[in-house]
Order: structure tokens, then sequence, then C-alpha cells
């Protein structure tokens, strides 16, 4: 029982830009106001193999790695727990200089969490598209992710 939930929106900034913003994991806690703690556990930069510890409001803490890196195409996360995520970022250069963002994630419940799965991804479909839009948001505003880097160390 997996469930897809893909978005896409166009961002007016570069895939370069695009891709060093948001495959950094360490910038979700910057433009998602549902990231209360992102913690880097790998040293050194961000590539195949990086993991962070992620903790959400809706969810206990997780591991999340770094599976696929090709900048400035394409990054995926993979993380397990009672639901499992595969996501796969896509990025293509638009006509006008910007960048057509794709999200694509493979959504896998497990254990107890198949209950409450079929009303689990509803509320997921639309939080994802308020993501997608959100880090549009932060991406064209030109947020500076090492204005609150003290908020980045999990609790």
């Amino acid at each position: 029982m997996t469930a897809v939930i893909e978005n896409r929106v166009e961002i007016a900034r570069t895939p370069e830009a695009v891709f060093d913003y948001l495959a950094d994991l360490g910038n979700e806690i910057h433009w998602n106001p549902d990231c209360l703690a992102m913690e880097k556990l790998t040293d050194g930069p961000v590539g195949v193999g990086t993991r962070f510890r992620a903790k959400w409001k809706q969810g206990p803490a997780i591991e999340s790695v770094c599976t696929l890196f090709e900048r400035p195409r394409r990054w995926r996360y993979e993380n397990s727990g009672p639901m499992s995520v595969v996501l796969t970022i896509t990025l293509e250069p638009t006509p006008t200089g910007g960048t057509r963002m794709t999200s694509h994630g493979e959504w896998t419940p497990h254990g107890w969490f198949r209950v409450i799965f079929p009303v689990f991804i509803r509320v997921m479909r639309r939080a994802e598209r308020d993501l997608v839009a959100s880090a549009r948001r932060a991406l064209e505003e030109g947020r500076d992710p090492a204005a609150s880097a003290a908020v980045q160390v999990a609790s």
C-alpha cells in the first residue's frame, strides 16, 4: 500500500539556485513551518550518503538519507519509520530563466500506521501542495539561510 504525491511549481530562480537551497535539508527549517528541527549528521558537503535527523510537528524524529544527488537536475531523500517516504525532486530550466520543480513522493505506511493511512494521505496531499508553494516563496524572496542558523540545532 503505497501512495504517490506529486506536485509541480515554477520558481523564478535558476535551477542551480533552487538545487543548492532545497537539496540541503538544513535549509528546510527556514521555509517549512512544520519543521521543528533539522540536524545534519554527517560531515562534508551535501551529497549521496548525507544524513539528517528531522523533527516535524506531526511525527517522531526520523533520519533521512540522500540517495541521489545530480546537481542541478535532481536529488532524492529516503527515510523510514511508521511511514517511509522516498522523495525525489526534479528541476528543469524554463524558457524565462526560472525552474520548473517536480516533487514526487512515494509514501508507504508500516505497522499500525496502515490503519490511519487513508485519512493521513489525504491530509498530506494538501500539506505537500502548501510546502511546495512555501519553498517557492522562500527562494523568490531570497531568504538568507544563515539568518537563523542557530535554530537548526535539533532539540
